[in-house]
């Protein structure tokens, strides 16, 4: 009994200083905050160790909970170390913060409660963090928000398919100095986004009473799928804010100190939250000749020529012209016509440079008529969805008649003649107009048959096939023991080998349908795959480290931004807590660009 009770008390004791070697916190920084201001939700593990240095294991999960007016966005994590000697004795430690900012639109108290999250196989526990939020003051200074903010005129409705124009919009304050934009993001899973201009249009608005420097890029974008859709903007940019100091009016007016006591930060600046609801096509009313166009167009039709000859192409020209989405629209099939052999289109489309929407896109069909007299061209229908008006309209063209002569190419008639002991050629009895280079291939060019030569045994297939597979052999066990030889005295490449190993089950493991389980696979193929490319042992880098390191690699900046918004939709799905529907088909295809250009 004695025994019994010792051996609980060690457990419990035991289990206690196990618990005790990792400390979990929670806090608001500034834990008080304006109405609009920018505080860091941060959660703290604290991890010691008498015997050696701990390391940090990456969180997988962590279900915060909910606030309703508070939002959570933009995650990240930090990572240091320490090592602490106290009477010749070590103590190591290791702190991993998950850095969240937190903003809130109205006053009061935002509360999350304590929740359980899992770190090595355990279940911690992050304890309860309270933010104040107060309103401010009339002569409070301007918020980040308000000096620096980020804005798109996204439409409330769309529908799948139908591509539409957006400017967005960044507001830098006069009073803030720009630094550089160092990096754009967007957050638009079910849409297709096309790429930002690499130059800007500024202006000079006023808003809210302050003055503001604008830069406006315009894009456009087109829903792939249906329902309520996210459409969220981020730029990483640099900015030298004013000094509060100096915002007192001064009665010798502005000083040469101004700008020099001004500090340069590196900001995020959203876009307001934006959801748009994108509707499927209707299915009462589509005509069969419907094949994707959304938007207003005009058709024009014409033929190159209202006389041919037998044999000789004719071209017939459709023209559509008006604002839509161009870049999904085909070609109209052709029905069959009789006397009449037709090609597949070519297009061309013509934009309009200051409106992009706008243009004319133009089908080439070729027809060849294969009989004389008066022949119809096929009619032409072509149809489109009007989203203003929320139905389809068709357009038609006339059947164009077009008068054929008989051909002036001279027919051959050939009849069978005999040879010699050869094999004959079959006849070939020709009964129209050949062009020259059908004439040519009907001429009959097969090989005699030639004079044996006998060969010796070096040159034999049997001894060059046998030299080539002791050559492959000897080829083979060189590279075996070269690369076993780098791996013992390079550790680089025995780093890049290993990786390799580990990059392999890492997509192997990717193809789950688990979104929690690809998004964690994904990330790490993706630090892997760097860590192949530098040299560099990047296995627990965050994007900050990636993204330095694939420059350095020169990564083309749009693999670095495919890269960003994996990494941040994992961050979403590890953080909010709650569950996010994922397009894993769209993000492994993300992920395979990514890979292949590592």
């Amino acid at each position: 009994m004695q025994l019994r009770n010792a051996f609980l008390i060690f457990a419990l004791f035991t289990t206690s200083a196990l618990i005790a070697e990792i400390r979990v916190s929670a806090r608001f920084e500034p834990a008080r905050v304006a109405v609009g201001s920018t505080s860091q939700y941060i959660v703290e593990i604290v991890e010691t160790d008498d015997s050696k240095k701990p390391a940090a294991e990456r969180i997988t999960s962590l279900p915060i909970p909910s606030d309703g007016g508070l939002t959570l966005r933009n995650g990240r994590t930090s990572n240091s170390q320490s090592t602490r000697i106290t009477n010749g004795v070590s103590e190591y430690s290791i702190t991993q913060q998950l850095i969240i900012e937190a903003v809130s639109q109205t006053a009061g108290n935002f509360t999350i409660p304590a929740y359980i999250f899992e770190y090595k196989g355990g279940r911690l526990q992050a304890p309860t963090a309270t933010l104040t939020v107060v309103e401010r003051s009339a002569d409070a200074a301007p918020t980040v928000d308000e000096l620096i903010f980020l804005q798109a005129n996204a439409p409330e409705q769309l529908y799948v398919g139908q591509t539409t124009s957006i400017l967005l919009k960044l507001y830098v304050s006069s009073s803030v100095t720009l630094r550089g934009l160092n990096a754009f993001e967007r957050r638009a899973d079910g849409f297709t986004v096309s790429e930002l201009p690499e130059q800007s249009v500024e202006s000079v608005e006023m808003f809210n009473g302050r003055r503001y420097r604008v830069y406006s890029w315009p894009f456009t974008i087109t829903p792939i799928s249906a329902g309520s859709q996210d459409l969220n903007f981020q730029f990483t940019l640099a900015a030298q804010m004013p000094d509060q100091r100096n915002n007192q009016a001064s009665q010798f007016g502005g000083g040469m100190f101004d700008n020099f006591f001004g500090r340069s930060e590196r900001f995020n600046i959203y876009s307001p939250p934006t959801q748009i609801d994108v509707r499927t096509l209707p299915t009462e009313g589509k005509p069969e000749s419907y094949s994707g166009a959304i938007g207003q167009f005009n058709m024009e039709l014409s033929a190159d020529s209202d006389s041919t000859r037998v044999e000789e192409p004719i071209m017939l020209s459709l023209k559509l012209n008006g604002s839509g989405n161009f870049d999904r629209i085909k070609g109209p099939e052709m029905p069959q016509a009789r006397g009449w052999r037709s090609y597949m289109p070519e297009s061309t489309f013509e934009p309009n440079e200051s409106q992009p929407l706008k243009g004319m896109k133009r089908f080439d069909y070729v027809f060849i008529p294969e009989k004389a007299g008066s022949l119809k061209l096929p009619e032409v229908k072509f149809s489109y969805f009007d989203p203003s008006a929320e139905k389809y309209v068709e357009l038609s063209g006339p059947a164009l008649t077009v008068k054929v002569a008989p051909s002036n190419r001279p027919a051959i008639a050939t009849t069978p003649t005999e040879t010699d002991n050869q094999d004959s050629a079959p006849a070939i009895n020709l009964t129209k107009a050949l062009s020259p280079e059908e004439l040519l291939i009907t001429l009959d060019y097969r090989p005699r048959k030639g004079r044996h030569i006998e060969t010796d045994l070096l040159s034999s297939p049997f001894f060059k096939g046998l030299n080539s597979a002791a050559s492959v052999v000897l080829i083979t066990a060189g590279i075996v023991i070269y690369r076993r030889k780098r791996l013992h005295q390079n550790a680089d490449y025995a780093l890049a080998h290993k990786a390799k190993q580990a990059l392999k089950a890492a997509v192997k493991e990717s193809q789950s349908s688990d979104a929690a389980v690809f998004y964690r696979s994904a990330q790490c193929a993706i630090r892997l795959a760097a860590t192949v490319r530098t040299k560099r042992n990047l296995r627990s880098a965050d994007f900050a480290e990636l993204e330095v390191s694939f420059k350095q690699s020169q990564v083309p900046n749009g693999v670095i931004e495919q890269a960003r918004s994996l990494f941040n939709e994992a961050d979403n799905q590890r953080f909010s807590g709650r569950t996010h529907s994922a397009d894993l088909q769209r993000a492994r295809t993300q992920l395979n660009t990514i890979l292949k250009a590592l």
